[in-house]
């Protein structure tokens, strides 16, 4: 599983004092009030403390140890930030994380494996699966019916193959 999940990009410098402007990969923005620290990736994931935070509808803006200036900001810019299992946000029952999802295999409920879960669209009332077959893709809706069992444990995600081939858009 994933040691380290993604929380924002920074997109832009805040003010002269060193705070950015981040596009947050969260769905609740106020989990960064409560935030001690996050993670940049160099060659190793390398903490910096946050000294301030606030949020306001769609933006978090903070502000990070050791960055005291714009100029400091600026070169901060397009840095993704990270935060470590141990202090993600815990999840309702039946929930997952994304970077958990990826990667897994996908099979159908009679045991024939279809191919990799690759990628996860979210864009309206039910994220997309994103499947890479041996010869191309597969798109489904990821919804009850359709989904059976989601085994992070263990790397594999079973579908309902009957409705799997009532919905799913095939790219071969």
């Amino acid at each position: 599983m994933t040691e380290y999940f993604e929380l924002g990009r920074i997109l832009k410098p805040q003010g002269i004092k060193g705070e950015v402007k981040l596009d947050a990969f969260t769905d609740g923005l106020s989990r960064f009030l409560d935030l001690e620290f996050v993670y940049f990736k160099k060659t190793e994931y390398e903490r910096v403390d946050i000294e301030n935070a606030r949020i306001d509808a769609r933006y978090a803006y903070l502000k990070l140890r050791g960055i005291d200036t714009r100029d400091d900001a600026e070169k901060l810019r397009g840095t993704l930030l990270y935060i470590d299992r141990a202090h993600a946000a815990k999840l309702p029952e039946g929930a997952f994380y994304i970077q958990d999802l990826i990667g897994c295999t996908v099979k159908d409920d009679t045991g024939k494996a279809l191919g990799i879960l690759q990628d996860i669209l979210q864009n309206g009332a039910a994220d997309v699966y994103v499947v890479k077959l041996e010869k191309g893709t597969c798109m489904f809706p990821a919804v009850g019916h359709i989904v059976l069992v989601r085994d992070i444990e263990n790397g594999v995600i079973t579908v309902d193959a009957q409705r799997l081939a009532e919905v799913a858009v095939y790219d071969i």
